[in-house]
C-alpha cells in the first residue's frame, strides 16, 4: 500500500488511550513517514447495561419545540446486544469533544435535493443533556437521509460538548433552550460518502454473537450499503413478519415464526447488517406529539423510541426496520405527526432515558 497525503486515522497507546485524528505524510507499505494529530481521546470501552442500576431516576422534563417538520429526540446508541436477558447494550465511553461556543454540527450523510429546518427547542427547566432532533425512514422504504444537524446557538451562553457523533451534546452549565439547524436530503444512488465520520463506524461492526439461520432469509444480498438494506426492509415489510406485544429471545424465533416485538426487529437488523460488514447501531429516543401548528411537544418520561441506524456509503442512515405504520413512503410522513408511528407497540421503558441523563450528568460531574 504506497500513499502521500492526509489521512484520517487511530494511535493506540497502551496505556488504554486511542486517539482519532489526522496522519499527515507517507505510506509505504506498513510504514508511515510523517506527523499525527490527535482530534478526539477515545478510552477503551467499559460495560454499560441500563439494568445495572437498582436506584433508577426518573426525569420529569417537557420539551416544546417549535418546527416545520415532525422529529424524534435523540438521546443514545446501543452496539452490543445481550442475548440472555434480551437487553441492549452501551460498552462504549463517551467521546467529548469539547468547544467554546456553539454552533457544533454533527455530520451524518450526504445526500440530494437537500432542504434545511430550523428547530427551536424550549425546556420547562434547565436541562445539560440536550436532545438532538432526529428523523428516520419509515417502513420498507429508504428515501431520506439526515445530511447533518448543527446546534446554534444555546441560551443562556455556555460551554457545549459532544459526545460521540451523532449521540449526546452536553452543556457546561444549565440551559432554558436550544436552536438547531436540520438538514434532510434525498437519496441518490449516485453519490458516494467521504466524510471522516468512517472513524466511528468501527466502534459499531462488531457481530452481536446471534446466530443467523441464512437459509430462512431469501435474499441474496449481492449489493452493499444503501441497497443492502433496501433489500432487507422490503424482506421484512413483505407481509410475511408481525410485530408482537412479547419478546421471543433469541432472536431465531422472530426469522422461524415471522413475529416478535419492536425491540426484536431492531436486533435482528442490526445483527444481519453486521454480519455483512455493514456498522450498524440500535438509537434510543423519544416521540413528541403536535400541540398546534408546528409546534411539538416530548416529555422525557413520556413515550420512548428506538430505531436502526447503518453506516453506508451515504454515511449514517437511520430507519425503521418494520413498519409500525400505516404508510409506507416515508415522503408521506413529512406532513404527519412522526409520534404517531412508534407510540403504540415500542416496548423500551420510558425511565431508560432518565437513567442514562442521571448517567451523564453524575459523569460529568
Amino acid at each position: 500500500m504506497r500513499g502521500q497525503g492526509i489521512f484520517p486515522g487511530i494511535l493506540d497507546f497502551i496505556n488504554n488511550t486511542d486517539y482519532i485524528g489526522f496522519y499527515e505524510g507517507s505510506i509505504n507499505g506498513t510504514s508511515f513517514t510523517g506527523t499525527f494529530i490527535p482530534m478526539i481521546e477515545v478510552n477503551k470501552p467499559g460495560t454499560l447495561s441500563y439494568s445495572e442500576s437498582p436506584n433508577l431516576i426518573s426525569a420529569n422534563l417537557t420539551i416544546y419545540i417549535k418546527s416545520e417538520i415532525p422529529v424524534l429526540l435523540r438521546y443514545f446508541v446501543f452496539d452490543s446486544y445481550n442475548s440472555t436477558s434480551n437487553e441492549l447494550i452501551n460498552t462504549w465511553n463517551s467521546i467529548p469533544v469539547i468547544t467554546s461556543y456553539p454552533p457544533i454540527t454533527i455530520n451524518l450523510a450526504v445526500g440530494t435535493d437537500c432542504n434545511t429546518y430550523i428547530i427551536y427547542e424550549n425546556f420547562s427547566q434547565p436541562i445539560e443533556a440536550i436532545p438532538i432532533p432526529f428523523i428516520i425512514n419509515m417502513g420498507k422504504s429508504l428515501v431520506f437521509v439526515v445530511s447533518n444537524i448543527t446546534l446554534m446557538s444555546v441560551i443562556p451562553y455556555s460551554e457545549v460538548s459532544m459526545l460521540e457523533p451523532g449521540d449526546l451534546l452536553m452543556s457546561k452549565d444549565p440551559i432554558n433552550a436550544a436552536v438547531f439547524k436540520l438538514t434532510v436530503c434525498r437519496i441518490s444512488p449516485s453519490l458516494n460518502y467521504t466524510g471522516i465520520e468512517a472513524l466511528y463506524a468501527r466502534d459499531y461492526a462488531e457481530p452481536l454473537s446471534i446466530n443467523i439461520p441464512w437459509g430462512l432469509i431469501p435474499v441474496s444480498f449481492n449489493a452493499s450499503g444503501i441497497l443492502a438494506i433496501k433489500e432487507l426492509l422490503s424482506y421484512l415489510n413483505s407481509g410475511h413478519f408481525t410485530v408482537s406485544n412479547a419478546t421471543y429471545p433469541p432472536i431465531d424465533y422472530t426469522l422461524i415464526n415471522g413475529t416478535g416485538s419492536y425491540m426484536d426487529y431492531v436486533v435482528l437488523t442490526m445483527a444481519i447488517l453486521r454480519s455483512l460488514g455493514i456498522p450498524t447501531r440500535a438509537a434510543l429516543g423519544f416521540t413528541g406529539e403536535r400541540l398546534s401548528g408546528d409546534v411539538y411537544v416530548y416529555h422525557v418520561s413520556g413515550s420512548a423510541a428506538i430505531w436502526v441506524e447503518a453506516f453506508t456509503n451515504f454515511g449514517w442512515v437511520a430507519f425503521e426496520p418494520i413498519s409500525t405504520s400505516r404508510f409506507n413512503d416515508y415522503a408521506q410522513l413529512l406532513s404527519i405527526a412522526l409520534y404517531t408511528a412508534l407510540v403504540s407497540l415500542l416496548l423500551m421503558v420510558p425511565w431508560i432515558i432518565g437513567y442514562y441523563i442521571y448517567y451523564y450528568l453524575n459523569k460529568k460531574s
